[in-house]
């Protein structure tokens, strides 16, 4: 008898010192995760991160079998990719920088895809709460992983919580259906639910929802208006940019380098100069093309060559 009391006190202490651990170090990933949000700094943030990452491997190595053990993997590896963008969704949608990703986010990303998978693997696909379908889905569409038409059947799986969304949330899953054609719910998604006539970057991002779904006319009115009402340069500047591009897509070549040559008198920028360009050759206006093209790549020393300018001066 006194064997059977002595191996269940030493199997309920080991039992029990495992459990206390499982318990304490969960937690205390739990807090860790949620305290990524508040971290403002970008250079901070991604040193957290960093190290939260290690620590989440090091539990998931723990524990197997948990669910729970891939589902902060899959988390924090999203956060950590995330926060190397340094924006927002919207931001990078606005300034047109959403494909642009490096290796090691796009390796993160994939890790996170991995350990998401395996998680909706072990669930059986039940009980997937929506931020961690969104961590799904954004790390497919960043990395090209699935197509958008899949990744919008995986949202609509998560229409009814729509309410639940961030903004940039709920701007994404707008600019996924805008991909697949479906302009109209596009659209109204932003409409009714992106707050996109609260703040200048809702506006912004508006207007360039409209310009990539090729309504123009109301992506011009949309543009003009923000001119209309700001004094901010880079706000100025971007809606320029914007309005000179519509306009060269419809072969309106003139109109369209009077707003590039606004955006240039608001600050030197190569790619307005590039532009600039492509509108003089497209009027016929060869030699006054390569001369904006040639300034490009002589301003400064070579080591500031621009490779798309020397392309453009081959091609004449």
């Amino acid at each position: 008898m006194s064997i059977l009391i002595g191996v269940a006190l030493y199997l309920g202490y080991n039992f029990q010192s495992e459990l206390m651990f499982w318990r304490i170090d969960r937690n205390r990933i739990i807090d860790q995760i949620d305290k990524i949000s508040s971290i403002t700094d970008s250079e901070k943030k991604i040193a957290y991160i960093k190290q939260l990452s290690e620590d989440v491997e090091a539990y998931k190595s723990e524990n197997p079998l948990d669910v729970d053990s891939y589902i902060y993997s899959a988390r924090v590896f999203y956060h950590l990719s995330f926060a190397l963008f340094g924006k927002s969704f919207t931001e990078m949608y606005i300034d047109d920088s959403l494909y642009t990703i490096s290796s090691e986010q796009k390796r993160y990303f994939i890790k996170s895809i991995n350990s998401m998978s395996k998680a909706i693997a072990i669930l059986d696909g039940r009980n997937i709460e929506l931020q961690d379908m969104l961590i799904l889905c954004k790390s497919y569409f960043f990395t090209g992983y699935k197509e958008n038409s899949t990744i919008l059947s995986m949202l609509k799986g998560f229409s009814s919580s729509i309410d639940k969304l961030s903004v940039d949330d709920i701007r994404f899953d707008s600019i996924i259906c805008l991909s697949v054609g479906n302009v109209d719910e596009g659209i109204d998604i932003l409409d009714k639910k992106g707050k996109v006539d609260e703040s200048v970057p809702g506006r912004l991002f508006k207007a360039k929802a409209l310009t990539n779904s090729h309504r123009y006319t109301e992506a011009i009115i949309a543009f003009q208006n923000i001119l209309k009402t700001t004094d901010d340069p880079a706000i100025k500047k971007i809606s320029f940019t914007n309005l000179g591009k519509i306009y060269y897509n419809q072969n309106l070549f003139k109109e369209s380098l009077d707003q590039f040559a606004f955006a240039l008198d608001l600050g030197d920028d190569v790619n307005c100069k590039l532009w600039i360009g492509k509108n003089y050759l497209a009027m016929g206006m060869k030699d006054k093309a390569k001369a904006v093209w040639s300034e490009i790549n002589t301003v400064n020393d070579a080591v500031n060559d621009n490779e798309e300018a020397k392309r453009y001066m081959n091609s004449i």
